[in-house]
């Protein structure tokens, strides 16, 4: 975070990732909906990922994890769980680990593994950044709806 100083004793702390686009996915149990957020640095552009939001209550972190960060993940294991990702959040919440999972799995970087449902793998082919292309490509935001003038 970039700190500005506002005037005698107030710092104000800017974070350097805006929101490019957000999305919901169901969580891994299927018990709940959560809300996810794709950001971008704009000091450097590199992207990253938060989860915003649970329907189903409880806790987890809402810290932005870079997303080289979980490529590397991604791309070093042969098996995904939920486990693979409490790395990017250490000491916080273990339901962050599942709620990034399922993110991935909405974005399309990782799938169900064919071998065990309760594992999933790597999508062939697919980077972080190309993955939110697509997401982002297939997910467009509404416009607004008009409302009709009333006549009188």
């Amino acid at each position: 975070m970039t700190e500005i100083t506002t005037s005698e004793n107030e710092i104000e702390h800017i974070d350097p990732i805006e929101v490019i686009h957000q999305g919901e996915c169901q969580s891994l149990s299927g018990r709940s909906v959560l809300a996810f957020a794709i950001g971008r640095n704009q000091e450097d552009g590199t992207l990253h990922l938060a989860i915003t939001g649970n329907s189903g209550g409880g806790m987890w972190c809402k810290n932005w994890a870079p997303a080289i960060a979980i490529q590397d993940i991604v791309l070093g294991a042969q098996e995904l769980t939920a486990k693979s990702f409490h790395v990017l959040h250490q000491g916080k919440s273990i339901n962050t680990g599942g709620f990034v999972l399922s993110a991935l799995k909405e974005i399309g970087l990782v799938q169900v593994s064919e071998a065990n449902t309760r594992l999933h793998e790597h999508t062939p082919a697919m980077t972080f950044e190309k993955s939110v292309a697509g997401y982002m490509g297939s997910h467009q935001a509404e416009p607004p709806k008009r409302r009709k003038a009333k006549e009188g």
